[in-house]
């Protein structure tokens, strides 16, 4: 992809991560966001992205969606970095702008390839699961939570097969940290939905960060019932999960069913360090006063339960109050985690 032409659209904090090191590795990257002041400043003054092991400022090339319609050149790649809810859309914008042979990568939360091929195509999307959480602490400026050296990105086909474009834009992603591809797309995916369903929803409905979500002694019997009603569901539409956060999800369903609880809570609380103390997406979210994407992550196995017969009543629950901190009827504290207590 040395010679390609790659763009990012939807550059928040996981795109501008994206954008920072590619640009930085010399590719020809062009980042695409709605946010005025962040466009213009990365054309101004350049993207900066501060780690906890480094500091760099970058300047790629960068454009106000309204620009788009003016450029006229199409692009080999595009990462769709966009929240959920804003996936059809954008890959509908998209889609005149790649090459005839151009992919999309979907880098999101959730699994929004269910979506986006009707939209895009089959054959012309990947899947690209984000390991690193990531925050924009103003226009220009992108932190990466936790070290730069920790695995970054896993990818793969839909199909399942490792082909060679697969293997180039692993190659591509090298860039940001360790990435890798996989031949169970679906299995990673569900694994990070699990993973941002069991966190993501009660530091919204809590207010706590991530470390501080960790530490609480009540939030892992929630995350352990978020879980387990998750991997009833993937096991029913016949997905083989992958480890989720580096723990193997047997290990989750055993102690979803009472076998070796504590020790799966000593993993689960040691893996956290070093995730990093970062405020989730969804409690970020919450504290700019945006729309959240509960729907598309606990949401999801809520919805996906439905249609096989299987309840998820703790997932429902937290859908049911980040919808009430949304709407302003209730407001984020740690007091919040009784309501979730009759679930268990």
């Amino acid at each position: 992809m040395a010679n390609e032409k790659l763009a990012v659209f939807g550059a928040g904090a996981i795109g501008s991560m994206i954008g920072a090191y590619l640009t930085r590795a010399g590719h020809d990257i062009t980042l695409i966001d709605l946010w005025p002041a962040h466009v213009e400043t990365m054309k101004q003054t350049g993207l900066r992205l501060t780690t906890e092991d480094e500091d760099f400022t970058v300047r790629p090339k960068s454009l106000h969606l309204a620009e788009l319609a003016m450029f006229r050149a199409q692009f080999d790649t595009v990462f769709l970095a966009v929240k959920s809810y804003d996936s059809i859309w954008a890959s509908t914008c998209v889609a005149p702008h790649l090459a005839p042979t151009g992919m999309l990568v979907s880098a999101q939360n959730s699994i929004n390839e269910d979506w986006l091929a009707p939209v895009i195509g089959f054959t012309r999307l990947l899947g690209c699961i984000v390991l690193p959480g990531a925050g924009l602490d103003g226009p220009g400026h992108v932190r990466r939570f936790g070290s730069s050296t920790a695995p970054s990105f896993i990818v793969g086909e839909l199909h399942g097969l490792v082909t060679r474009r697969l293997s180039k834009l692993v190659d591509v992603l090298s860039a940001t940290g360790p990435a890798r591809s996989t031949t169970n797309l679906w299995g990673e995916r569900w694994a990070k939905l699990i993973a941002n369903s069991m966190a993501n929803g009660l530091a919204g409905i809590t207010g706590l960060g991530n470390a501080e979500l960790r530490a609480h002694a009540e939030v892992f019997p929630l995350t352990l019932k978020i879980a387990g009603e998750a991997l009833a569901v993937a096991e029913c539409v016949g997905v083989q999960v992958e480890p989720i956060g580096g723990i193997p999800a047997e290990t989750y369903r055993a102690a979803a069913k009472g076998e070796g609880r504590e020790a799966l809570r000593a993993m689960w609380v040691e893996r956290g360090r070093s995730i990093g103390a970062g405020r989730l997406s969804l409690l970020q979210d919450v504290i700019k006063g945006r729309r959240t994407e509960v729907d598309y992550l606990n949401g999801y196995i809520v919805q996906k339960g439905r249609e096989v017969a299987v309840e998820a009543p703790m997932n429902e629950a937290i859908v049911e109050l980040t919808k009430r901190i949304e709407g302003g009827t209730l407001a984020p504290a740690p007091a919040n985690l009784e309501l979730l207590r009759a679930y268990l």
